[in-house]
This record gives C-alpha cells, structure tokens and sequence, in this order.
C-alpha cells in the first residue's frame, strides 16, 4: 500500500515504527507481520513555509507595529492572506502530507517560517511557535517534526524578542523530537547512513556548519537544511534573500559553497514561494537544490504550472525588470551573479505551484515527489541523485 489514511497511521506509529530509533521495530515489525523498513532506504515528509496565522489578528498580532506605515500595511494583508488559508487550504494540504507517510518515513521536515511572526512580545511569540508546532504534530502524529529558523519565524515588534522567543522554545522542542542534544538553530542529525544538518540562514555562524559539514564526511549523502535557497533565487523584487545575500557577504558566501560542492551537499529549502530543482556542478564538486512552497495562498498556487524551464532561463525575471530601466549599476550587478551560476546548471525549473512533498532516499538515489495542493497523485517527481 503507498499510502496510510490517518487510522492506519496512528495505528503502526504508536507501536514505534516511525521512529528514528530501530530497537523496537523488529518486534513490532512481527508483530504486524510487515516487512521490516531498511535503514538504508526510507522517506521523508515535508512541508514548504507554512505561515500558520489565525482571525482574528489580535490572536497573535496585538500590540505589533511597524515604523514603516507602509511595511506594516503589507504585513497586516499577510495576515488576512493566511488567516483565509488556514481556514480551508493549508488543512487540506496538510492533511494530504499526513496520508504520505508509510512504514518507512522517519521524521517530517517543514522549512521555516512556520509561523507569520509579527507579534508584540516574547510570550505570544512563544505561544504562536507552540501553536503551530502542536498543530503540525496533530497531523503528523508520533512521526518526529524537524522545523529550521525562517525570518518570518523572527519578526517581531522587536525582532530581537522573537529571536529570544524561538531559540527559548525550538531547540528544547526539537530536541524532544529527535532525542538528540539540539543546542541551537544550527544543528545535525543522522538518518541511517545520511547526514542532516540545519543551518539559520538569518544569523549566520558559519564556523559551526563548516564543522558540521566536516563532521559529517562519512556520510552516504548529506543534507542542507535550510529555510533560504544557497543560490540567488530568480525574483523581480527580493534577489538578495539567499545564503549570505543579504549581507553581500560573497567572499563568505563563495568559501561556503565551495564546501557544501565539495561534499556534494542535497539542499532542501523553502522561502521563494515556488517550487523550484536547481541542480549545478562547480568548485570541483555538486549541489543540488529542492525548493518547496506549501503557501496555497490562491486556488490559482494549487495548479502545476513551469514558468521557467532550463539554465538560459535562470535569472530571467529579475534581468528583464532591470534590463527595461535606466539602472545600469544595478543591471550590471544582476547579470553578473546570474551569469557566474548559469554555466554550471544542469537542472533548473520554477513554478509558482504549492503543496507537499516526499524525499525518497536509497543507495540507487534520491527523488522528491510533489503533490500540488492537497492531489492525491504525484505531479512531478524530481530526480535530486
């Protein structure tokens, strides 16, 4: 059977099945008269940003405010925007991630911004993420819940009081999940024969990824979790909200690629709003990029449209805004950092579409199969190795 209904699910995870721990699959394995799951094989369940809001906004939104009228005014459309998602869409969508777990999927993965943010002090900000978490394991059940540091997940009225509020709360929390020590947003953990490591794309330490990533050498694939794309995304407005964009750190940035290419690393991240494969070859190595949306904000995100299709694609959005103005600087900039990515693309297309999604990994490869909207069949699947 390829898929559970959410009966048959609770019914095998509560004997221990989907744990990340083996001990107690064997006897349960008998018990039920399955075959037992290999370590080597397995899936996991992910869910792109997710936004979780409620109406009315004086639920979590009292007392915020934003010095730029302007800004505020967008942020406040955000919460109608997903307060009508919640309402109806995002339950759909998660539900249908749920019925994607079987026997061999051991955790879920959401990317980040698990929650829109924007409140007015650390202890609503604390309820918001414990809200939605707990929401979250309601569908997914005893499965493990991994979640990585978003910038929505740290906003605020005072966005330091949301960065205190979440790392309060997170990694206590995701240390319960995993049963592994999780002292930080950046953080590792094994899956069998793999590696995945967490990494806060926001308030960057990149001392402590590099060790990680070292650390994890051995590892048959190793995994980027993280919240931002490692490459500049193709965006008209927002280019620069990447791995080291925002701080026009290249020279960090460069050093970080060339020893994620070096270990081959499997990005999986959210952020962008699309769904989006970027598969590139450079620095003598590979990385391959999964980008996952599950914002259905319209019915219009529930339909698998591909806007963009192939390297002489990538950057095209952003290029043609700038190339029809007069900013020459700005234009010469842009056509730089897309051209130094563009040779070495193999793979590359977008889509605006939302959804869930499922990681199979094995030693013949790895694949991410996309279920736009809440679909009970495969859309796309996406070959990362």
């Amino acid at each position: 059977m390829e898929y559970m209904d959410r009966r048959d699910f609770l019914k095998f995870s509560a004997t221990g099945i989907f744990s990340l721990g083996m001990a107690s699959e064997i006897k349960a394995a008998e018990a039920l008269r399955i075959k037992k799951p290999r370590r080597d094989s397995y899936s996991v369940v992910i869910l792109g940003d997710t936004h979780y809001d409620t109406a009315p906004d004086t639920v979590y939104h009292t007392g915020y405010s934003d010095p730029n009228p302007t800004r505020e005014a967008n942020h406040r459309k955000e919460f109608a925007r997903n307060a009508e998602m919640w309402s109806d869409r995002l339950p759909r969508l998660t539900k249908r991630a749920a019925c994607l777990i079987d026997r061999n999927t051991r955790f879920a993965f959401q990317t980040g911004d698990l929650i829109q943010g924007d409140t007015g002090n650390v202890l609503t900000h604390k309820l918001f993420l414990d809200d939605a978490f707990n929401m979250l394991k309601d569908y997914m059940g005893p499965l493990p819940l991994v979640t990585v540091a978003g910038n929505h997940d740290y906003r605020a009225k005072n966005d330091a009081e949301a960065v205190r509020a979440y790392k309060e709360y997170m990694p206590a929390r995701l240390s319960s999940e995993l049963g592994v020590k999780v002292d930080g947003s950046d953080f590792s953990f094994r899956v069998g024969p793999d590696a995945y490591i967490a990494v806060d794309f926001t308030i960057t330490d990149d001392e402590k990824v590099a060790r990680l990533v070292e650390e994890a050498a051995d590892a048959r694939y190793i995994f980027i979790l993280c919240h931002a794309p490692v490459f500049p995304y193709d965006s008209a407005k927002y280019s620069n909200w990447y791995y080291h964009g925002r701080d026009k750190s290249m020279e960090t940035r460069n050093r970080m690629l060339k020893l994620f290419a070096k270990h081959n690393v499997i990005v999986l991240c959210g952020h962008t709003h699309t769904t989006e494969i970027l598969d590139w070859r450079g620095y003598d190595g590979r990385i391959s990029q999964m980008t996952m949306n599950s914002v259905w904000s319209t019915e219009k995100t529930g339909v698998y449209n591909v806007n963009a299709h192939g390297a002489e694609e990538y950057g095209k959005l952003l290029l043609s805004k700038l190339d029809a103005g007069d900013d020459e600087k700005a234009k010469a900039a842009a056509h730089r950092l897309f051209d130094e990515f563009r040779p070495g693309i193999r793979q590359y297309s977008r889509s605006a579409a939302a959804g869930s999604y499922k990681l199979n990994v094995s030693d013949e490869g790895v694949t991410v199969d996309f279920y736009v909207g809440d679909s009970t069949r495969v859309t796309e699947t996406f070959v990362l190795r």
